[in-house]
């Protein structure tokens, strides 16, 4: 999803292409099969956003300046280059740069994306109101969703049996992190599958490719239930084959 000009006549519609209405360039994800579908664990859901935009303004910014007034932000020059802008409405973290780069967290729509950046912008406007502002290039870098595959309590998802018939696209060694990273080819997404059944859907920069990449792995991941306990067990191929690197597991995610 990218965003070029905000114009104020924008209609607000559902489509299954990419369009332009009135100085607005939006890919807007379309409905997916699988959230009209009867079972519920072929739905994905998203919780996170990482959205980027550029504020162009006619000075460079002073970040200590703008810590003093600006509510609910935090800037610590020696720790970190950016100062950290907590948002009520939406709910959303900003790191804002001195270059005017801004990085948005905790979206869970380009929609959301779009109204903290503006929010940002007017905030700033009206308290330097000698300095003119402008808001380019809003675009989604990443989109972190999950899935649940509803498993019974004598159930687990066996990843061992995973790994074995798609080890080439997999990364697995449960005695550095319990899930199992899936990056298929034919799809835009990288699968992060647990014992427990939870699903956590990551490198996406559409609402379509979350939707609709789940539900092109959802009937491939259910064959791999099965009835047992849902403790980790040993890892069944070398890990000096597995193509492991250390720092690529997402702290948090564990279920």
């Amino acid at each position: 999803m990218r965003w070029k000009d905000f114009g104020s006549s924008a209609r607000k519609k559902r489509l299954t292409r990419r369009e332009v209405h009135e100085n607005v360039f939006i890919e807007l994800d379309y409905v997916d099969e699988a959230m009209r579908s009867a079972d519920p664990a072929a739905f994905a859901q998203v919780h996170n956003l990482v959205g980027t935009c550029q504020l162009k303004s006619s000075s460079r910014l002073d970040l200590e300046a703008i810590c003093r007034f600006l509510p609910n932000s935090v800037y610590e020059k020696q720790k970190f280059a950016a100062i950290t802008i907590r948002l009520g409405s939406p709910q959303c973290t900003t790191l804002l740069f001195t270059s005017g780069k801004m990085v948005l967290t905790g979206c869970k729509s380009f929609i959301e994306v779009l109204l903290a950046s503006m929010n940002c912008l007017y905030t700033l406007r009206n308290f330097l109101p000698g300095v003119q502002f402008e808001l380019r290039d809003v675009a989604i870098q990443n989109i972190v969703g999950n899935a649940d595959l509803k498993l019974q309590p004598h159930e687990r998802l066996d990843l061992n049996a995973f790994y074995r018939d798609f080890n080439v696209h997999c990364t697995y060694q449960p005695n550095m992190f319990p899930g199992l990273i899936y990056r298929p080819a034919h799809v835009e997404i990288v699968v992060l599958l647990f014992f427990s059944g939870r699903v956590v859907l990551t490198g996406a920069r559409t609402m379509s490719a979350v939707y609709g990449g789940w539900n092109k792995l959802y009937p491939l991941v259910k064959k791999y239930r099965c009835v047992g306990p849902r403790e980790a067990a040993p890892a069944t191929a070398d890990p000096a084959t597995s193509g492991w690197e250390p720092g690529l597991e997402p702290s948090g995610l564990v279920p």
